[in-house]
């Protein structure tokens, strides 16, 4: 039988065990589940099931094997699940492997095992989904890790690819690990033999490290796949299994794996499954799969026809290296991701349950630095890979986000939007002269809406209760006739503090609050926003003034960016960088 995923029992300890196994009598014990007699384990989890229909469709396999491993004595089930309805295809009491020989023709889209004990004490200790088809290729993966200053995660991460490589015969002989130390401090305990490199590089932002993981994978010649992932993850170990087992069996030469992303504060929460990006929109991501609730098992047994996507992110992003004959874009953070898969991995790509990462929520990372990189470096993404991208689309979306930060009191993150958009209007040439690093340590001096922790009084308030649909949209349109309230009368505006989450651009509270406190909704977290007329006033003049440069050069910048790409992105380029 040859390996394609591993059923796992999660520690005891773990804060959602249900992702993995759902109980009846039992209990978690560090050696497995412990079942009294008539208690079951099942498995119809987001770990446990088998994507039966995914697979017929991405891959070569006919049959799909489970062998479960159990001190005692125990009935082990093997559960078709299609149209709403499970069946028992097959049933041991001896501890055979169960099979379906042949997915096709049964049309699952998912399997799932039940464990019932027929005695006390009996013990599930793990299981396997495996196949008897031959493999289709030998996959060699490369795993390109970027990290600055995230030893806490990072170590951890390569402890766990080191275990992993070395104890999992799937796995190993067939990963290395290159991890750019973009800090240059980090010291991992790496055993004598294992298959990590660490590079210390230049702070490049997460472009430089992981262009600097490809060149190296690509110079080597071993890798026959790349895994770009980020330092400040929680890696589940099974995810590189899988992701090994379905590229070793994928029907198309091509295919790329996004790793959902889970919430770390909220561990059974789907963050984002991919992503889709409208370049004309004001916000042009478009996530994919957000909010899902994986307990639920309707979520993770039915069968669902492969998103498209048009980029994964870097967190867990897997590709072919015959893909992947370009570097990134030299743009430190945001977007990196973005351009790469419009360019070059998006259409290809495909999730599949058991392949994830839990990171921390990012509206505790957004600050006015991040929208200096999302304006400048998305600009660059629009203008290199969109023929009908215009100036009026980029317009649009600067002059709406700009209204939006501006018009709430997030001054800030306007005048570092206008920073960011001025950097791009420099054209192609000054972006080749930018040290990146310099820039970013510039760049990232802000020390205003910054998360923080609140102070006892700011924790005591709630959040303002929202308006009716029809005042909030009245409140939009008459915020550029009174300066986003600096004009109302005095009796109109309310001495309170409004309070709205952190991640929105609360303008219709701006209108009579000159106070508003941007607070996470789940963490006592987050910062002050008052109203300053000078600066207000200040940052409209400039965002028409950059608006207008714009509209007059777009035409030229955009040539100019296009004509500069394969030089942007060239080894020679990157090498300069890192020997900076």
């Amino acid at each position: 039988m040859h390996p394609l995923a591993r059923i796992q029992i999660p520690a005891p300890d773990f804060a959602e065990p249900t992702l993995y196994v759902r109980l009846r009598n039992g209990e978690i014990q560090p050696n497995g589940v412990r079942l009294k007699i008539g208690g079951t384990a099942s498995f119809d989890t987001a770990f446990g099931v088998f994507s039966a229909g995914r697979w017929a469709r991405l891959t070569s396999i006919d049959d799909v094997v489970v062998r479960m491993n159990i001190t005692g004595h125990a009935r082990v089930d093997f559960v078709s699940f299609a149209g709403g309805v499970d069946t028992v295809i097959a049933s041991t009491e001896s501890g055979d492997a169960l099979t379906c020989a042949n997915i096709h023709q049964l049309s699952p889209e998912s399997f799932y095992v039940v464990v019932t004990a027929l005695e006390d004490g009996v013990v599930v200790h793990s299981g396997e989904w495996g196949t008897t088809a031959a493999p289709v290729r030998d996959v060699h993966l490369g795993v390109a890790i970027t990290t600055f200053n995230r030893q806490e995660y990072v170590l951890k991460t390569i402890d766990r690819l080191v275990d992993l490589e070395a104890n999992v015969p799937i796995v190993h002989g067939h990963l290395k690990v290159l991890v750019a130390d973009n800090a240059r401090n980090l010291e991992p305990n790496i055993p004598a033999g294992a298959p990590v490199r660490v590079i210390p590089n230049p702070n490049l932002g997460g472009a430089g490290g992981f262009a600097r993981g490809l060149i190296e994978f690509r110079n080597e010649g071993w890798s026959t796949h790349v895994v770009f992932m980020d330092d400040d993850i929680s890696l589940e170990p099974e995810s590189i299994v899988r992701t090994i087992a379905l590229l070793t069996y994928a029907t198309s030469p091509d295919l790329c794996i996004h790793g959902a992303m889970m919430s770390e504060e909220q561990p059974w929460l789907q963050f984002e499954a991919g992503s889709w990006y409208e370049f004309k929109a004001v916000y042009p991501l478009r996530a994919i799969g957000r909010g899902v609730d994986l307990r639920h098992r309707s979520e993770v047994l039915h069968d669902q026809l492969e998103h498209e996507m048009a980029y994964s992110a870097w967190w867990y992003t897997v590709f072919p290296m015959h893909i992947a004959k370009e570097n990134p874009l030299p743009v430190f953070v945001r977007g990196d991701d973005v351009a790469f898969g419009l360019m070059h991995t998006g259409e290809h790509t495909v999730t599949m349950n058991g392949i994830c990462v839990w990171h921390a929520d990012f509206a505790l990372k957004n600050n006015p630095s991040s929208l200096y990189y999302e304006v400048r470096n998305f600009a660059l993404i629009d203008t290199l890979v969109f023929d009908d991208h215009k100036a009026r689309h980029l317009a649009w979306r600067y002059l709406g986000f700009g209204f939006r930060n501006a018009y709430s009191h997030r001054y800030a993150s306007a005048e570092y939007m206008i920073w960011g958009m001025k950097d791009f209007l420099a054209g192609p040439e000054e972006w080749m002269k930018i040290n990146h690093s310099n820039k970013h340590d510039e760049v990232r001096q802000v020390s205003e809406e910054k998360a923080a922790p609140l102070t006892e009084e700011l924790k005591s308030l709630g959040f303002s209760p929202p308006r009716p649909k029809w005042i909030r949209l009245g409140g939009y349109l008459m915020s550029p006739f009174i300066a986003a309230g600096s004009w109302l009368p005095k009796f109109l505006r309310s001495e309170n503090v409004g309070v709205a989450q952190i991640d929105v651009r609360a303008v219709g509270l701006a209108i009579r609050h000159d106070k508003i406190l941007y607070r996470h909704p789940r963490f006592e977290e987050g910062f002050i926003c008052e109203r300053d007329y000078k600066r207000f006033r200040k940052i409209q003049r400039e965002v028409f003034t950059t608006t207008l440069q714009l509209l007059r050069n777009y035409r030229k910048l955009k040539k100019q960016y296009r004509d500069m790409y394969p030089t942007m992105v060239s080894d020679a380029a990157w090498q300069t960088r890192f020997d900076s």
